[in-house]
């Protein structure tokens, strides 16, 4: 069984937060206190800990720390974001299943966008988003229909890519009869990058700004694809940049218009479109 550890210290609203998730998804775990003396020294004492949080005059880190004991790995960030938990990226890392309390109440996804015009189109015409190696390998994904199973899906694509990956490059759509969902296809870097839709949605553009994402997520992760690492975990914090395509993507086609594009969270208005 995999052991974990959460370091935390008195007064931590987020370290509570975390041991609570923990017990409610039932996962073991070891507490750990920075308030204690012997606690500090021996991080230090840890090359992996030194390695991620100290730099030649100091050594700086926030709480909750998750300690993954079986590999001795650290995380802090990803495990939190604007509305509290990011589940998604905690089961990824955990590889545990469970989205439910011990009371049955169901923990509440955070939103992929923080944008709410733009979270509001990406459900209203997306049904998944995935990259995975051309082997079947899924490395990223954004599913919104909980009824398609991408990891099945990407399985079909990487057989398609065992006629030659030229013949692979030469499928842009492919039509899923009775469900009405047509996919888009780009390949890249030896990944694949596919876009799963409503047929009603705009398909202008569509390709460009999947090869733009699949540059993007190998330019940001590339030291991991080569070393051939499929922990889901490891390519999460790519849900900013995606956001941000998405947003481009539906101001490309005239959906949105972006107002102030400079913002964190950038101001935006729907559009009247055909869409």
């Amino acid at each position: 069984m995999k052991e974990f550890e959460i370091i935390t210290k008195e007064d931590c609203g987020r370290c509570d937060l975390l041991k609570r998730w923990f017990l409610e998804n039932g996962i073991s775990y070891r507490e750990t206190s920075v308030n204690s003396l012997e606690v500090p020294q021996e991080l230090l004492n840890d090359s992996q800990f030194r390695d991620k949080f100290c730099s030649n005059d100091k050594c700086k880190f926030f709480v909750p720390l998750l300690h993954l004991t079986e590999t001795g790995e650290y995380y802090h960030k990803f495990m939190f974001g604007i509305d509290g938990i990011r589940t998604k990226f905690l089961r990824d890392l955990l590889e545990v299943d469970g989205i439910k309390s011990k009371d049955g109440k169901t923990i509440r996804e955070p939103k992929l966008c923080r944008n709410d015009l733009v979270e509001s189109q990406l459900k209203k015409y997306i049904l998944a988003i995935g990259i995975c190696r051309s082997g079947g390998d899924l490395l990223y994904s954004i599913q919104l229909d909980k009824n398609l199973n991408l990891d099945l899906i990407t399985q079909f694509i990487s057989a398609l890519s065992m006629f030659g990956e030229e013949n692979l490059g030469k499928i842009e759509r492919i039509t899923i009869k009775g469900l009405e969902v047509e996919m888009s296809i780009v390949s890249k870097y030896d990944l694949i990058f596919l876009v799963l839709f409503r047929s009603d949605m705009v398909q202008d553009h569509l390709d460009e700004e999947s090869e733009k994402g699949l540059d993007k997520f190998y330019q940001i992760f590339k030291t991991y694809i080569d070393q051939n690492k499929t922990n889901k975990a490891l390519y999460y914090s790519f849900d900013t940049e995606m956001c941000l395509l998405i947003q481009d993507f539906l101001v490309r086609i005239g959906v949105l218009e972006c107002i102030d594009c400079s913002l964190e969270i950038p101001i935006l208005r729907e559009l009247s479109s055909s869409l």
